[in-house]
């Protein structure tokens, strides 16, 4: 868990603080894919309290394993991101602002969002990656087929049997 210890920071406006800690994280879901963070996650950040709100600013960054879209394989993916949210004290009121309450602010929720959003649309082991063949299911990049490589467009698939008769 990512979580910053706030108790002097929010009783004293225009002042800030910086935050340097590694923490482990759960494994997520993105897609139905497992995502796993096999080391711990760095962050590094600076805290303002603006009087009214808490700004977080910084990076983090770190490790993790994912499984390539084209050939399935397992890869390791280095990440650094930035932060950047607003916390206002828990008033039980409706706000606009992420809310906190205590003196401990749990960033978890938010450092897992900015993380995924930064994942690429397409997970690849590399750019060149050739993917599995659709015929045998070899992984192309380690071994080559012999499997027929014309490819029928689906949508005609019906009509490749309508001379046969």
């Amino acid at each position: 868990m990512l979580q910053l210890n706030v108790a002097k920071l929010k009783r004293a406006p225009g002042n800030e603080a910086f935050f340097k800690f590694s923490s482990n994280l759960p494994p997520q879901e993105l897609a139905g894919e497992g995502i796993r963070f096999p080391d711990p996650v760095e962050a590094r950040l600076n805290v303002v309290n603006t009087g009214d709100l808490l700004v977080v600013q910084g990076k983090i960054s770190g490790r993790l394993l994912l499984s390539c879209n084209r050939c399935l394989e397992h890869f390791s993916w280095d990440f650094e991101v930035p932060f950047e949210e607003s916390y206002a004290p828990a008033t039980g009121g409706g706000n606009e602002y992420l809310t906190f309450s205590g003196d401990m602010m749990d960033i978890t929720p938010e450092v897992l969002k900015s993380i995924m959003l930064a994942l690429p649309m397409k997970l690849l082991c590399r750019d060149d990656c050739k993917g599995i063949c659709p015929e045998c299911g070899r992984n192309l990049n380690e071994h080559t087929c012999n499997c027929s490589t014309v490819e029928l467009d689906p949508r005609l698939s019906v009509l490749k049997d309508f001379f046969k008769e």
